[in-house]
């Protein structure tokens, strides 16, 4: 089934373009977002240009609850769909929307199937994963050498889907937005443990939704608050997910200065996790979704990279401090080491030291 979440009113002139077939141009688009948050964030460059290509248009933006929930609220689209049920009630709920054209930002053979069957005319997107006869438009990805995929930043992947419609990629820039109540609820915290304006606020991030070969310890990121506190007189609040509570205690239990706010305590959900990034003067993060979330409300941001290569989440920020060591078994890309219980074990993450970390964020502070 599909959910819709807002909806704003089309204009009567598009809707008769439409209907007299009057128009070659697409008069009601679906976007389909990719399905991780992080990517929900690298693809606004792409969304943006086409809105900007198909000023007129209805567009509908379809995706799963976290991606659709980072991507509420935006400028670009009439409607934000959350797509929750089988592929066969989501074609035919698809197919009441008589779209003219699907993007496919996810790769999945899912995505182009859901578009087929809900009757979209024409359909957008990547030939992989065994969809290309799914498909109207078939995007070759890059290859290298060795015919495996190329690192191409995601960015440029999902705005190569706008390219082929004719839309201007040159603006990589990635944005979000706040609704007004998260806003409020974001402040009404802050105003409750009595935060100082004068005073920054760093926002720590030690989860990692992907898999636990991503998490920078626990005791080394309270090492790092610890310091901002007695160095910067730093205000540290920690993010969690809702599986990230047991991290963001740890985080907690391991500082010697408690922090203003661990939101593991709260009802936190997206909307109020992107009010209280925007609201932050530093974020040190793991390579996870939030990240992003600092970049695209030009929020500085320290990024731990562990198994994972940089190359291919490229968000060209000038305000971003990548720290990450070389190992010879990375990147592996993997959801956990590995590697067996040793002193090889994790050496991706373990050889970062919190010095190296506190060198970057208060650099970052610097420019404030």
């Amino acid at each position: 089934m599909l959910y819709t979440h807002r909806l704003k009113t089309c204009a009567t002139v598009r809707s008769c373009l439409y209907n007299t077939g009057m128009s070659d141009e697409p008069q009601r688009i679906v976007v389909f977002a990719p399905n991780w948050v992080g990517d929900a964030v690298m693809f606004t460059p792409a969304l943006r240009a086409i809105r900007q290509r198909f000023a007129d248009a209805h567009i509908s933006l379809l995706g799963r609850p976290a991606p659709t929930a980072t991507l509420t609220p935006n400028p670009w689209t009439d409607e934000i769909v959350v797509f929750k049920g089988g592929v066969l009630a989501s074609a035919r709920a698809l197919r009441r929307g008589r779209f003219d054209l699907a993007v496919l930002g996810p790769n999945s053979f899912r995505s182009a199937l859901v578009a087929r069957l809900g009757g979209v005319r024409r359909r957008v997107g990547y030939d992989r994963d065994g969809r290309e006869l799914l498909l109207t438009d078939r995007i070759p990805p890059r290859r290298d050498a060795g015919g495996e995929f190329a690192v191409v930043p995601a960015i440029d992947y999902y705005l190569a889907l706008a390219g082929h419609l004719g839309c201007d990629i040159d603006d990589k820039r990635m944005e979000l937005a706040v609704a007004e109540a998260d806003a409020a609820f974001a402040g009404t915290m802050l105003d409750k443990v009595e935060a100082d304006k004068a005073r920054p606020i760093v926002l720590l991030n030690p989860g990692a939704s992907y898999g636990s070969s991503k998490v920078y310890p626990a005791k080394r990121f309270a090492a790092v608050a610890d310091a901002l506190i007695e160095r910067r007189r730093a205000q540290i609040v920690i993010n969690a997910g809702p599986n990230e509570h047991p991290i963001a205690a740890a985080v907690e239990d391991a500082m010697e200065h408690p922090p203003i706010l661990n939101l593991a305590f709260v009802p936190n959900t997206l909307g109020l996790l992107k009010a209280m990034v925007r609201i932050s003067d530093l974020m040190i993060t793991n390579d996870t979704g939030p990240r992003h979330f600092a970049a695209a409300f030009g929020v500085p941001v320290v990024t731990i990279f562990g198994p994972t290569d940089p190359a291919w989440t490229e968000i060209y920020y000038d305000r971003e401090r990548i720290v990450r060591v070389d190992v010879s078994c990375g990147p592996c890309r993997k959801k956990e080491c590995p590697l067996p219980v040793g002193p090889e074990r994790h050496q991706c993450m373990l050889k970062i030291q919190p010095e190296t970390v506190l060198e970057k964020a208060e650099e970052l502070l610097n420019l404030k």
